[in-house]
């Protein structure tokens, strides 16, 4: 039977390279392996026969940088919501009185950044955020299918997401189509 040194000093190296697989951060990967030779000292897991022991370990390392991505996902997921709600709040600041040089300027930006589309994407995304219309109604209007007007919606999207900011992308999603005239008349 080996001893926990032995098994520490055979293993760490392959299963350092073994967790980098999943988890880029070298430094977030010898955290886990620290915690995983841990829990095989505090359990005594190294008493365990050679191929179960490799098992065992690989299994835990797996499964402790799996749930460090999930961990890293809620905390992503939870600064992006945090970030929506804090662009809307100044937005909804902004729009409860006069219009700020900053929200002019992000307006300039999106209404080149559509001009910059190809005509059927400006078209379909005109139609929807500054005439306030349905993507069926979009449809209708510009005879063609719903599937259609949905896609070249999100493929414009798509596009100016590559483009504009953010905040500029919320701006462009919030866009109240009262009162719009008024400000795609002011960029213009």
């Amino acid at each position: 039977m080996a001893s926990f040194d032995d098994i520490f000093q055979e293993y760490y190296h392959s299963l350092l390279l073994y967790g980098l697989k999943f988890i880029k951060d070298e430094n977030e990967v010898c955290d886990i392996l620290q915690e995983v030779f841990a829990e095989v000292w505090e359990k005594e897991q190294y008493r365990l026969e050679g191929s179960h022991l490799k098992a065992y370990l690989y299994n835990a390392l797996r499964n402790g940088c799996l749930n460090y991505l999930r961990h890293q996902e809620v905390v992503r997921k939870h600064a992006e919501r945090e970030y929506i709600a804090n662009s809307l709040a100044e937005l909804n600041f902004y729009k409860s009185g006069e219009k700020s040089l900053i929200e002019e300027e992000d307006l300039k930006k999106i209404y080149s950044a559509i001009s910059s589309l190809s005509d059927n994407y400006k078209e379909v995304i005109e139609l929807s955020r500054f005439e306030g219309l349905k993507n069926k109604e979009i449809a209708e209007k510009l005879n063609i299918p719903v599937r259609t007007v949905e896609t070249r919606l999100f493929r414009a999207l798509s596009s100016l997401r590559k483009t504009l900011t953010g905040k500029q992308i919320l701006i462009l999603l919030n866009l109240s189509v009262g009162g719009q005239n008024n400000r795609m008349s002011l960029i213009k």
